[in-house]
């Protein structure tokens, strides 16, 4: 959305930013060449990963201090921008000597580990409203919400679902005959209380979430929108002494 800020100002988002990964540097410890954090969420609903990479070049799980997950929480509550959300996954990854780069995703749906209810859903469009053009299908459809009407539908007096309009009566006569009309039929969402894509069994602890657990990013994260304000700060050095 063009022109609407984060409700937190730029220069403290970066301050955040970079304090998240200072943590994570922490919890890596000696020898790594990769941290890579990961985090999902809506509502109440909190998946975190940690996955460090060593010289042998292979990426292995750590669990996510409380500092790195808490952080990541208040950062994707300064990024909330008025109706239009705030990021639903988010992937950060530094490299020696200390470069970092961040992809926050408003919009595409994050492989969960646990697919959270529709409550988690509802409470996200509570804590974080969204305008209805900011409303994705597949939210729409977590949340069991109805489906949205399209301008052009709007525009032409169709009314939602495909539901018939009243039959035109010609001028000093009735109504043109109707075919008979079946059993009205129930839209149901896409996703029953099973569906969803589920990622591998979760990592041996359980990372602070009142609804669900922890969870591997999908491959490939989208990218935040082309337009308007960055919602993450300029690339830099995440390093211990705070710079």
């Amino acid at each position: 959305m063009t022109g609407v800020e984060p409700v937190v100002a730029q220069a403290e988002l970066d301050r955040m930013t970079k304090a998240v990964g200072r943590e994570m540097v922490r919890a890596a410890g000696q020898g790594w060449t990769r941290v890579r954090a990961e985090y999902r969420s809506v509502g109440r609903h909190v998946e975190a990963d940690l996955l460090v990479t060593g010289p042998d070049g292979v990426a292995r799980p750590v669990r996510p201090p409380a500092e790195v997950v808490d952080g990541l929480a208040r950062l994707r509550a300064g990024m909330y921008r008025p109706g239009r959300g705030t990021w639903i996954g988010a992937v950060y990854e530094i490299e020696p000597p200390g470069t970092f780069a961040c992809e926050f995703d408003p919009d595409v749906e994050p492989t969960w580990r646990r697919v959270p209810p529709p409550v988690g859903f509802v409470d996200e469009l509570r804590s974080f409203p969204r305008s209805e053009e900011f409303i994705p299908d597949w939210f729409r459809a977590r949340a069991g919400m109805p489906p949205a009407i399209s301008a052009e539908t709007q525009s032409a007096g169709t009314p939602p679902h495909g539901i018939p309009l009243p039959p035109a009566t010609p001028p000093g006569g009735q109504p043109a005959a109707q075919p008979p009309q079946g059993p009205p039929v129930q839209q149901t969402p896409p996703y029953g209380p099973q569906g969803g894509r589920h990622a591998a069994p979760p990592p041996p602890w359980e990372n602070p979430a009142p609804s669900g657990g922890p969870g591997r990013h999908a491959a490939g994260p989208g990218r935040p929108p082309a337009s308007g304000p960055r919602p993450f700060g300029p690339p830099g050095p995440v390093d211990n002494n705070g710079r």
